[in-house]
């Protein structure tokens, strides 16, 4: 006996109802499809700049620097300048032109980087090697400030820069010998072009990179960079900078006035929502080089641009390629001998006693130590930490993968 089979009747939908059917598919489609963090606050995403680690740059016209402008703001530079450096000597010499039994030489060694990232220290410790010397102060800083008029914002207006003659002799040239090998110490290299908005309003750039300055004009030289986490490295920056007061004397428009944790979380805040604003006008690289983000005078101190270190390296890796060192500070601060020592062989330096060199860093004082008044402040807020993290964490993905070293993850 056959079974009789119910077919069920097909469902009679109203127009109405198909389109509320329609609807609720394509809302599903939708909430699949953005991310979760998004969907709990759709307005997360602006924060910060949610850049990808793959193309950071991508969609940016490729930056050109023009070092003509650097010779007609300094033309006593190619006045200078000899045809060819003379042979037999580890810094680039060559014999005055004006007064031919003068010598003169330029730096085979540049020390950039970054504020608070150790270089004072190390720049102390390297200096036990006795071939290696950077004259009668650390930073000449004639390349990023002095040299231009007015460059440094406590100097009347029409105040003239230093001469390329007056740094040159910062190094005391009397003193060099073929084996000395000068050194600039000038962190600010890296990244520092300030208030070139004044100085040529008409760019929607700064006109030249120093990477593309040094290269031009010593193209053998051998650059050092030091780099840390960059969010300890905001923090330490914040610190120092308010125990010389300079975020009291200048507290625009951050909501603080006081040195604590709490303040610096309003301002790393509002930082990132000028530096998002930024980014979606000019595209990260011109955002990096913008005086008003990295300006402690004008914005009370939090440069967060500058722990995107990307920004700022890629363009001395891509000039100096193998001739370039990144050393992070962690791993100075772990073996202070190891990290001194794999410096001098990457310079070429003739080898020194381990043990003596051991014994010297010991007999100095650690120049990396917070002092009383910023110990008191303690460490910044978690929640800071971890929305720095954020912040940071394509760039340094992207700094790991130009340097071929996950320890730039952090």
């Amino acid at each position: 006996m056959s079974a009789k089979v119910n077919i069920p009747h097909p469902i009679k939908l109203s127009f109405f109802q198909v389109k509320i059917l329609v609807l609720l598919v394509l809302m599903l489609i939708v909430s699949i499809m953005i991310p979760e963090s998004s969907a709990r606050n759709p307005r997360s995403h602006l924060r910060h700049p949610q850049v990808s680690s793959v193309g950071l740059f991508e969609g940016e016209t490729p930056y050109r620097s023009n070092l003509e402008y650097l010779w007609q703001e300094n033309p006593d530079i190619k006045e200078a300048l000899p045809d060819q450096y003379l042979e037999g000597y580890k810094s680039f010499c060559w014999y005055n032109k004006t007064n031919t039994t003068e010598l003169l030489c330029l730096p085979s060694v540049y020390l950039v980087g970054f504020i608070k990232c150790g270089s004072s220290d190390f720049h102390q410790k390297m200096s036990y090697h006795s071939d290696l010397f950077s004259g009668r102060t650390k930073e000449r800083r004639w390349w990023s400030r002095y040299r231009l008029p007015h460059a440094w914002r406590e100097l009347p207006p029409l105040t003239p820069g230093q001469s390329f003659s007056h740094y040159l002799h910062q190094f005391q040239p009397e003193n060099v010998k073929k084996d000395t090998v000068l050194w600039d110490a000038t962190v600010g290299m890296m990244w520092q072009y300030l208030y070139w908005e004044q100085f040529y309003p008409h760019l929607e750039e700064r006109p030249y990179s120093y990477a593309d300055v040094i290269h031009t004009i010593t193209p053998q030289a051998k650059v050092l960079a030091m780099v840390r986490n960059p969010t300890e490295r905001l923090w330490s920056a914040y610190l120092f900078y308010h125990g010389h007061g300079i975020g009291k004397k200048y507290p625009l428009e951050l909501g603080y006035t006081n040195l604590s944790p709490q303040s610096f979380d309003i301002a790393v805040k509002n930082e990132m929502i000028r530096f998002r604003d930024c980014v979606e006008e000019k595209g990260l690289r011109k955002c990096c080089f913008d005086t008003k983000h990295m300006d402690r005078y004008d914005r009370a101190v939090i440069q967060l641009s500058l722990g995107i270190y990307i920004c700022y390296i890629r363009e001395w890796k891509d000039k100096f390629g193998d001739q370039m060192k990144v050393i992070r500070l962690e791993d100075y601060k772990e073996d202070r001998t190891r990290t001194v020592k794999s410096t001098y062989e990457f310079l070429g330096l003739p080898p020194v006693s381990t043990m003596g060199l051991k014994n010297y860093i010991k007999s100095l004082q650690i120049r990396m130590e917070r002092s009383k008044k910023e110990k008191k402040q303690g460490d910044m807020l978690e929640s800071t930490r971890q929305l720095l993290n954020s912040f940071y964490k394509p760039y340094n993905e992207e700094l790991a993968r130009l340097m071929g070293d996950d320890r730039f993850l952090y």
